[in-house]
């Protein structure tokens, strides 16, 4: 086939016009109750109406068949109910989330999708089940009751990976001593105690971060348990240059006399006391190679008595310390000798405060741990991320366990303990963490291509989250793995034909940085790399599908392949947020559910989903953007993440989008264009 030499972005005069105009009418706005559907097919540029282009994608009557499906007939929520409600959240190597890949396979087959499968892509060594959990602050009404009633509940998270509770654990509420000061007011507190660390203290080595911090201070009460039970006590900051009592050390100097060639040489003594009292040590004459033990060594009434084996014979000697310095006369047969030592400083040795102050606590055996979270929302993370998570051993979960409270929950017991009220704290942290191995998997299933079933339009999301005490893993990403189902659903309900295979494909292992996406993409050779002609991501919450990245050569195939979902879903409630009076966002798209195509001169690289692991490797990956009225980061990895997060007029926009972008994709002249002057972009223009 010829290439042909094309313009980068192609757009028809018309199009053209109306990007110029800024918008393709004029007027006043419909109000959200009269809102008519759009009747003529339309893209969106830029946040601007243009012609779409005239592109053989889909057949029609599929494409309406999609739509009525997915607008009348849409089945997301039920997807997300059981998701989320019954299954509840997914950590990656949890029970649940293998449930979950074992469901959304059966649910594949039951809609007559083909090649189902749940392909494993990794193990992990250890698994991690987050059972029932509960925290909060008790009281008793005196100190002979020892009946406990629930003064606040606790919205509280821990560390994946992290040990929990033998049930319900209560203990007094200590604040973590930061000074050796600190350390001795509280010593008789803390066995069996919730320890509070500061909010302003930083983790090991000043890392800040809440879950950064959680982890290292996770680390760090591991090697000091292996300390302590190796014997091992941090040394005190010293008093003194000199060693605690006043004979040890290297005392140096010299000795004079008759016998010395030259009159003088150097003398060295090294003294140890011994905890009975008895010295043992050495003295020498380094300059004659001459270095003997000390006989008969006693020290008493500050006293140093030994013999010492001198080249003339053995000599009784006595000397008496005067702080850091010996001198000593003395009379032989061949004439008087002196002797002057002073005792060497010690090498400073620098004071680590931190690591011995854990190693008291810890020594005291307390019941656990209790940190601060930014502000009402506490984020769940793990020990370790990436693959080190899956690789775990005994040895790295420990036998210590702490736990983020919110921010309002830690100044409630703060003050309490500042205004010198005792406070009582109960966690019953059911973690259950069993041996493995236990393969991780990626759920698959595909409707194949009648003419190129070798040739894929990839749609996916990522089902595994964060499993945190409260949260059902909904907007991260129970939300995105529920479009991508429905998506399916819709498309074999409908009976859809495309050209190329469509292949879903439900991730895991993002959370601990896109392992399973990775290793999907990895184990493609170049060839079926090259027949990818794309692929969809949605991971960004609740809100629709409102946009996608794209370079001027995929304009053509982008902007057709997204118009049929433009002009047909409309929120009300937007609208009327959109177009009140002091709101000055009130366009001609206000209320609309379009796709937004934001021009971008290169696909991006990077990325924090699963889209990345294909864009870094050449392939065409999108994350759609989405837009809408939640506020995604309320519920993100947070206790909040919940059923009642989702808006269903959101997620109908989105399954149906979805379902529509792929099958034309799937149907289009040829795989998406990857470049500029790639042959797709030519015979686009044909």
């Amino acid at each position: 086939m010829t290439t042909q030499t094309v313009p980068m972005f192609r757009l028809s005069a018309a199009a053209l016009l109306l990007v110029a105009a800024g918008c393709s009418s004029s007027g006043p706005k419909a109000p959200a109750a009269v809102a008519k559907k759009q009747t003529s097919a339309y893209a969106v540029l830029d946040g601007k109406r243009v012609d779409a282009p005239t592109l053989k994608l889909g057949d029609k009557k599929t494409l309406d068949a999609i739509l009525n499906e997915g607008k009348y007939h849409n089945r997301v929520m039920d997807h997300l109910n059981h998701l989320c409600g019954v299954i509840g959240p997914r950590l990656t190597a949890s029970s649940a989330l293998e449930q979950a890949n074992v469901w959304t396979a059966e649910q594949f087959e039951t809609w007559g999708l083909s090649n189902v499968e749940n392909r494993p892509w990794g193990s992990a060594t250890i698994r991690f089940d987050r059972g029932p959990s509960t925290g909060a602050v008790v009281s008793r009404s005196d100190e002979n009751d020892e009946t406990y009633e629930v003064e606040r509940e606790i919205e509280f998270t821990t560390l994946s990976w992290a040990p929990g509770t033998d049930g319900p654990v209560r203990g007094k509420a200590v604040l973590m001593p930061t000074t050796l000061e600190e350390l001795e007011a509280v010593r008789d507190d803390l066995e069996g105690a919730w320890i509070l660390h500061s909010q302003y203290q930083g983790g090991r080595q000043g890392i800040r971060g809440v879950g950064a911090s959680m982890a290292a201070r996770h680390v760090q009460r591991i090697e000091t348990r292996v300390a302590i039970a190796a014997g091992q006590v941090p040394q005190l900051p010293q008093d003194s240059a000199y060693p605690d009592d006043p004979i040890s050390g290297l005392w140096e100097g010299t000795i004079t006399g008759p016998a010395i060639p030259g009159g003088s040489t150097e003398l060295a003594m090294d003294v140890v006391l011994g905890e009975d009292g008895t010295p043992n040590g050495v003295i020498a004459l380094p300059a004659f190679n001459f270095n003997n033990a000390m006989g008969e060594p006693s020290f008493d009434d500050g006293i140093l008595s030994f013999v010492w084996t001198t080249p003339q014979g053995p000599r009784p000697m006595t000397l008496a310390p005067q702080g850091d310095t010996i001198d000593l006369d003395f009379d032989a047969e061949d004439g008087k000798y002196v002797i002057h030592l002073e005792r060497e400083e010690m090498e400073e040795v620098e004071f680590d405060a931190d690591g011995y102050i854990i190693h008291q606590v810890l020594a005291a055996n307390p019941a656990g741990f209790m940190s601060s979270s930014k502000d009402e929302r506490v984020w769940t993370t793990s020990i370790k991320r990436g693959l080190d998570l899956f690789n775990l051993s005994w040895d790295d979960i420990g036998q210590d366990t702490e736990v983020s409270i919110r921010d309002s929950d830690y100044r409630y017991i703060n003050s309490d303990i500042a205004d010198g009220q005792d406070v009582y704290i109960e966690f019953d942290l059911d973690h259950t963490l069993t041996e493995g191995p236990f393969d991780l998997y990626n759920t698959i299933a595909e409707i194949p291509g009648t003419e190129y079933p070798d040739e894929v339009v990839i749609v996916s999301a990522h089902m595994d989250s964060w499993n945190g005490p409260g949260s059902q893993g909904v907007v991260d990403n129970g939300t995105g793995t529920s479009v991508t189902l429905e998506a399916a659903r819709i498309l074999a309900a409908v009976g859809a034909k495309p050209k190329r295979t469509i292949r879903f494909i439900l991730w895991t292992g993002e959370e601990q940085g896109l392992l399973g996406s990775r290793a999907y993409v990895d184990s493609l050779s170049e060839e079926e790399r090259a027949k990818i002609s794309c692929v969809f991501v949605d991971d960004g919450g609740t809100n629709y599908e409102g946009g996608l990245v794209c370079s001027p050569w995929m304009f053509d195939y982008l902007a057709a392949a997204t118009a049929n979902t433009n002009g047909q879903f409309f929120s009300e409630v937007d609208a009327e947020r959109l177009l009140s009076d002091d709101n000055p966002d009130n366009d001609e798209r206000a209320g609309w559910m379009d796709v937004n195509l934001r021009t971008v001169e290169a696909m991006p690289q990077g990325g924090g989903s699963d889209h990345a692991s294909f864009n870094r490797v050449g392939i065409p990956g999108f994350y759609w953007d989405e837009i809408g009225r939640a506020n995604y980061r309320y519920g993100w990895h947070t206790q909040n993440d919940k059923l009642d997060l989702a808006i269903e007029e959101y997620l109908v926009q989105s399954s149906t989008n979805v379902a529509l972008t792929a099958y034309n994709l799937a149907c289009a002249p040829s795989l998406l264009p990857r470049s500029a002057d790639s042959d797709q972009v030519a015979e686009a223009g044909e």
